[in-house]
């Protein structure tokens, strides 16, 4: 498969400045694998005019013309010239010696580009040439993720896994993603599989053993939860999360305090504001556990469980009619939570159109989550870049919220690579 013509390649490949001419004349003269390897030695310390001089003398040799092209594309990219690197590494598909890297290139461009369908093609026609390439495999969990492919992101994950025993990001973002789609006993092995080998006592560390205990909580293991989350500091959230299992386990003094603890560091943490209304309305305090309630609404208005708390306290109280609005509000918002649910569970029967993913962003528009909307908007456009429809979604939500901003790096998600040459010696 080509990236694109070589004749549209050859007059960006002739056209060197002085300043490189120069240089290749003070080059001294090398053989040509010596002169491959200080090209390559160049590009890793971003020593363009020197990577250029080398191509420029590979490019006289026939035999090593594809060899001064990945230079050339290098460099390209190390300037920030995508489009023109992609022309450059096309010029390098045709030798054996260079065409794996040259792939990966073009697909860790595509990708950082979020042309995630290309990027996917081109990754996986590296892991047929080199099925060990383990930045490919990063790399294309990283796009599959970005598509809304869970299970093949789960399955590469796993490969990357296999071959990276020591790195405990593949299982990070595998039982991330279990997690969202509510798998939480798997979710919950693959989160303490992360745990044993994330660097001790590091922030990442406690994120895993958050996020763990949060899946415990959910499988109701309150004893396991609490020994887990007893090791992922003292974060608001984690602070609520520990009141929420105390509260279950009828410790309601220790979840009491717990939840305000949280509080104290973010009075509107909904898990901690749900505790402490529950623990006011057990002392028969529920006007002060009203008023946590609308606070916290405020900021996060489309919490199903705020607004069923709130009608199940303003009915305990006999005020049926101030609870009706609440009770309607939750059952729109549960109906909307069923069919982004019943989406993303098409999407991972049929992972290959751009629709599926229109339809999960118009109802993450609709719950109010702006960034997940604008992700899954963006993974329609990777996915169909030459279709208009997923292009114009994408301009009038960004027209309907321009204070949105977004990486669209999924937490966990492998980085893409930057220009520096693979490991692998051609």
């Amino acid at each position: 498969m080509k990236i694109t013509a070589k004749s549209t390649v050859f007059p960006l490949i002739l056209a060197a400045g002085s300043a490189v001419a120069l240089a290749a004349l003070l080059l001294p003269a090398q053989p040509p694998a010596e002169l491959w390897k200080t090209g390559r030695s160049a590009v890793g310390q971003n020593d363009w005019k020197t990577a250029a001089a080398a191509a420029d003398q590979l490019q006289k040799l026939p035999e090593w013309k594809a060899h001064a092209g990945l230079l050339r594309g290098y460099i390209a990219r190390g300037n920030g010239q995508l489009n023109q690197a992609l022309l450059l590494f096309s010029t390098a598909n045709d030798n054996p010696a260079t065409r794996t890297e040259a792939y990966f290139q073009a697909g860790s461009i595509c990708y950082q580009q979020q042309q995630f369908a290309q990027a996917t093609l081109l990754l996986r026609q590296v892991l047929e040439w080199q099925p060990g390439h383990l930045d490919a495999l990063r790399l294309l969990a990283a796009s599959w993720y970005d598509i809304g492919a869970m299970e093949k992101a789960i399955q590469t994950l796993s490969e990357v896994s296999k071959l990276a025993p020591e790195d405990y990001r593949p299982l990070y973002m595998q039982a991330s993603i279990l997690k969202d789609f509510e798998r939480f006993e798997d979710s919950a092995i693959t989160f303490k599989a992360a745990a044993e080998i994330a660097p001790p006592d590091s922030p990442v560390a406690r994120e895993i053993q958050a996020e763990w205990g949060d899946c415990l909580i959910k499988l109701r293991r309150w004893d396991q939860a609490l020994a887990v989350l007893d090791k992922a500091g003292d974060q608001p959230e984690v602070l609520a999360l520990k009141a929420q299992t105390m509260y279950s386990l009828r410790r309601f003094d220790e979840a009491d305090s717990l939840a305000e603890q949280a509080l104290a560091k973010d009075p509107a943490q909904p898990n901690a504001v749900l505790v402490a209304a529950a623990t006011r309305e057990r002392r028969s305090q529920a006007t002060a556990g009203l008023q946590l309630l609308t606070d916290c609404l405020k900021k996060h208005p489309f919490d199903l469980r705020l607004h069923h708390r709130m009608a199940d306290l303003l009915a305990a109280l006999n005020r049926p009619a101030e609870a009706e609005p609440f009770r309607n509000r939750a059952a729109e918002i549960a109906a909307l939570r069923t069919q982004l649910s019943a989406a993303q569970q098409a999407l991972v029967r049929d992972s290959s159109t751009a629709q599926k993913r229109l339809e999960i962003a118009a109802v993450s528009e609709q719950l109010g989550e702006l960034n997940t909307a604008e992700q899954w908007l963006r993974a329609a456009v990777g996915m169909a870049p030459d279709h208009p429809e997923p292009r114009t979604a994408l301009q009038q939500f960004l027209q309907r919220h321009p204070p949105v901003q977004n990486s669209n790096t999924p937490k966990h998600t492998p980085q893409s690579p930057d220009n520096q040459p693979a490991d692998t010696e051609f």
